[in-house]
C-alpha cells in the first residue's frame, strides 16, 4: 500500500491547516459546501499530480494501482482484506492493522453492513487489487458523522484485496 502513503501524503500537504474534518477546533458546524470544496481541492491536486481518478455509478472516486486477477468480489464471497481508513487531512481512523495480527480482515462481504460506500469500492476488486477509494459522507457517514468523524466528512480507504473465496452456493 506504498502508492496509497504517496496519495494520502499530497493530499495532507494540501488539508494539514486548512480544514478540520473532526470538527474539534471549528466551533461553526460543517457544512455540505465545505466537504464540496475540500473535496474538489483534494481531487483537483490528485490529478495534477497525474493520479487516474475515476468514478462508480454510484459516486465513488477511486484510484485502482494494482488491477488483480480473477473474478470480481461478489457478495456472499468471503474476502481477506487489509485496509487503512484516512480523513483528508492524512489523519487515519481505523485500520485492519488496529484489529488483526496479520493486519487482514476476513468476512463474508454483506453489503448491507458496510457503508454503502466502502462496500460500492469492494465490487471493483479482483485478487490481489490495490485501490484507493475516496468515499463522500453521503455515502460514508453523512450529516450525523459516527465517532471521532465528524458531519460531511470525505473517507479515503487504502485496500488491499488478498485474496477472495466465492460463496458456495454459485
Amino acid at each position: 500500500m506504498n502508492k496509497s502513503i504517496q496519495l494520502f501524503t499530497a493530499i495532507a500537504l494540501l488539508f494539514a491547516t486548512a480544514c478540520d474534518p473532526l470538527n474539534m477546533e471549528d466551533k461553526n458546524p460543517r457544512t455540505p459546501e465545505m466537504e464540496t470544496a475540500e473535496l474538489n481541492k483534494a481531487l483537483s491536486l490528485l490529478e495534477a499530480d497525474g493520479y487516474d481518478i475515476d468514478t462508480t455509478d454510484l459516486g465513488i472516486y477511486y484510484i485502482e494501482h494494482v488491477e488483480g486477477k480473477g473474478p470480481l468480489a461478489r457478495e456472499g464471497d468471503t474476502l481477506r482484506l487489509e485496509y487503512a481508513g484516512y480523513l483528508l487531512d492524512g489523519r487515519m481512523f481505523d485500520a485492519s492493522a488496529f484489529h488483526y495480527p496479520d493486519s487482514v480482515w476476513e468476512f463474508i462481504f454483506t453489503a448491507s453492513e458496510l457503508i454503502p460506500g466502502f462496500a460500492d469500492g469492494l465490487l471493483l476488486m479482483k485478487k490481489g487489487a490495490e485501490i484507493d477509494l475516496i468515499i463522500p459522507s453521503e455515502y460514508g457517514y453523512g450529516a450525523i458523522g459516527y465517532g471521532g468523524i465528524g458531519p460531511y466528512t470525505t473517507l479515503v480507504f487504502a485496500t488491499k484485496m488478498h485474496d477472495i473465496n466465492p460463496r458456495t452456493d454459485q
